[in-house]
């Protein structure tokens, strides 16, 4: 769970309703037009693009209980009655990040074995990396640990999944077309500057003592601005990159949907 709220006023109320209203429209439609341009793609890419879409499906429902969290803890005249409970980002976190590398490798259709041996690497440390953050951002007492510790060993998966993506995957791109490969330099780009944006608003909510309204409005704003980012933009550019890849494989397809 979050801390009890003694106050917020009425800005900072608006501030945080909004954003997650905000979060529930652009997961929400994403995943409806994911979801509807999946035909856009050959075959052989329409896993990434359904990937890509459950990921913001289950980012649009965790969105729509932290709203309704938000109102009931806050609801009152800004007055916090019970604890808000920062639980719904971190589950909605380990479903989704091991689904974000999912669709990262799958959308490239590599060979089987390095798809697995990719897949072997990055869910597991995804799934670690979430794990081992929420005791620290929810400020839980589990054998005493700190906040800044847990926030430490958090950051250990997360370097790992980077030299993953920027050196190990980068590895493979060889084959892949310079349209493809500036479209993955760029989203490997957009996944650095978006999941930095988490150890940020992390350490804002860690330095603050008890209960500090200014603080949990900018982890709110922070973590919803990137969530948005690194979901829906995300997905997008990975319906982009399998759009140039059915292209480029097919003729055909390529005609039908651009016209030459």
């Amino acid at each position: 769970m979050g801390n009890l709220s003694p106050f917020l006023d009425n800005g900072q109320y608006t501030v945080i309703y909004n954003m997650l209203s905000l979060g529930i429209a652009s997961m929400l439609f994403t995943a409806l037009f994911l979801f509807m341009a999946r035909d856009r793609v050959l075959p052989r890419y329409r896993m990434a693009v359904m990937v890509s879409a459950t990921v913001t499906s289950i980012a649009a429902y965790h969105y729509f209980r932290m709203f309704d969290d938000f109102k009931h803890a806050f609801g009152t005249d800004g007055m916090g009655v019970v604890a808000y409970n920062v639980g719904y980002r971190y589950v909605d976190w380990f479903l989704t990040v091991p689904l974000l590398m999912l669709e990262t490798v799958a959308v490239l259709a590599l060979a089987r074995s390095v798809q697995k041996s990719m897949m072997y690497k990055l869910v597991p440390a995804a799934a670690l990396m979430i794990a081992l953050g929420y005791p620290g951002d929810a400020r839980l007492d589990i054998m005493g640990i700190s906040p800044s510790v847990w926030g430490a060993l958090s950051t250990i998966p997360f370097l790992y999944i980077l030299y993953v993506l920027f050196v190990e995957l980068g590895k493979s791109l060889e084959r892949q077309s310079a349209a493809v490969r500036e479209k993955i330099r760029l989203l490997r780009l957009l996944l650095l500057a978006t999941w930095g944006v988490y150890p940020i608003s992390f350490i804002m909510n860690m330095n603050a003592t008890g209960f500090d309204p200014a603080s949990f409005v900018a982890r709110e704003t922070g973590y919803t601005i990137a969530d948005i980012l690194a979901k829906c933009l995300f997905g997008l550019m990975i319906f982009t990159i399998a759009r140039i890849k059915s292209a480029e494989d097919s003729p055909e397809h390529a005609k039908a949907e651009y016209g030459s």
